[in-house]
């Protein structure tokens, strides 16, 4: 199917609704890359690079920009995060080109790692280095996506941490946009949060061991969770309960260093 160079450090994929581009963010370079694909899913063509630029007050997290992750909004806007710069960038595809289409900055040393995108239209981002979520929404007018405004910021865990040691990690939708599930690898929590306001607010409910260590990524599957602890090598299911916290099924299972968990 084929090989592509990629940046330095690519730690996250997506790709478009139509199956036409492969986004890439590359942690260590801060770029973020779209790369052709063909019918059958391979590369079609070179990969169309965006530069990323800034950093933040965190000299030893964000000397210089860090693209951590890229989510694909209603309106067909690529929303990526950059850890190393406090910004969330707004890109579309135009003329087979990736363009920028918008910045929106966040609260200085957050650290935005990981979104989603609630079915309410906001968008909720887990901040890495503030321990912190965030909440924005897209401004009136016609850019729709690529300008946002913060609305809401509420804790990450629902007991307090240590914002530097806390790490936060992931974050998923789950129980049709009722809650939003974290994970916070330095404490080793899923934490589960209360959507409020049709998606406006987050309000953190519970923190819960996720089964290991240093929890790195969660997937949600209907009532189940499935959460990847990378220094456990393991990894864990929980039952969602009716009130949205997650309780533990069963032993662990054995995996070497699990890092993402995605549906086959």
């Amino acid at each position: 199917i084929g090989v592509r160079a990629a940046g330095a450090l690519p730690c996250h994929l997506s790709v478009t609704p139509d199956g036409g581009r492969l986004i890439v963010a590359d942690y260590g370079s801060g770029t973020v890359r779209a790369v052709p694909l063909g019918p059958d899913g391979g590369f079609a063509g070179e990969a169309d690079v965006a530069e990323g630029h800034g950093s933040g007050p965190v000299a030893d997290r964000q000397e210089g920009p860090h693209a951590h992750a890229s989510v694909i909004a209603p309106d067909g806007t690529i929303l990526t995060t950059d850890l190393g710069a406090d910004l969330i960038r707004a890109f579309r595809i135009e003329g087979g080109a990736l363009r920028l289409a918008g910045e929106t900055p966040l609260p200085a040393g957050s650290g935005p790692r990981h979104l989603v995108v609630h079915p309410g239209g906001h968008v909720h981002v887990v901040a890495e280095l503030s321990a912190s979520m965030l909440v924005l929404r897209p401004l009136d007018g016609p850019d729709g996506y690529a300008r946002l405004e913060l609305v809401a910021e509420s804790p990450a865990t629902a007991e307090p941490v240590d914002a530097r040691a806390a790490l936060c990690a992931a974050i998923k939708l789950g129980d049709g946009g009722r809650f939003v599930y974290t994970s916070t690898r330095g404490d080793a929590v899923v934490t589960a949060h209360r959507v409020l306001d049709g998606g406006a607010a987050l309000q953190p409910v519970a923190d819960v061991p996720s089964g290991g260590a240093w929890p790195r990524d969660l997937h949600v599957d209907g009532p189940w969770m499935h959460v990847a602890n990378e220094h456990g090598d393991s990894i864990a299911t929980f039952r969602i309960g009716a009130d949205g916290v997650p309780e533990p099924v069963g032993a662990p299972l054995r995996v070497p260093s699990p890092v993402c968990v995605i549906p086959a």
